[in-house]
């Protein structure tokens, strides 16, 4: 009913309805599968390459505190780690400021080559959450492609 496609209703109350965008990119970064992902499980350090997310603090076992800036805007919330398999994927969702959820993925191509996928739905920032995801995995690939040789 022209809705674009990838997209999923969501309700946000019994009287309001909110259209969830979704979009999914990958990335092939030149490092080993435990290096990528180990980079990404530091949740702490993902304001490195998310870079409108800042001040993540661990509040237990799987949630976090927050603040995030996107276009310039304060927001602070909270998120959840869902589900966490070690070396292949990192799943997550907000508890508070409206719904995103997330997966990160991680397929070793070679031994020196791991192709990573991200797919976010939100109902933030449907016209760039695209090219957000593709700035963020650029974003990433850079930061443990300059790690190479680290331990």
């Amino acid at each position: 009913m022209g809705a674009p496609p990838f997209n999923d209703l969501v309700h946000e109350s019994s009287l309001t309805l909110t259209w969830l965008n979704a979009a999914q990119r990958s990335v092939v970064v030149k490092a080993p599968l435990q290096r990528a992902y180990a980079q990404w499980a530091r949740v702490e350090d993902l304001p490195k390459f998310i870079t409108p997310l800042r001040n993540i603090k661990r509040i237990d076992g799987s949630q976090f505190s927050y603040t995030w800036h996107p276009d310039g805007q304060e927001r602070q919330g909270v998120f959840q780690i869902l589900l966490q398999i070690p070396g292949r994927r990192i799943a997550w969702r907000t508890l508070s400021n409206g719904f995103m959820s997330g997966v990160v993925s991680f397929e070793p191509r070679s031994d020196g080559e791991t192709e990573v996928t991200l797919k976010i739905r939100s109902i933030f920032d449907p016209p760039n959450l695209s090219r957000r995801i593709d700035e963020y995995l650029g974003n990433f690939k850079q930061l443990v492609e300059r790690q190479e040789g680290r331990v």
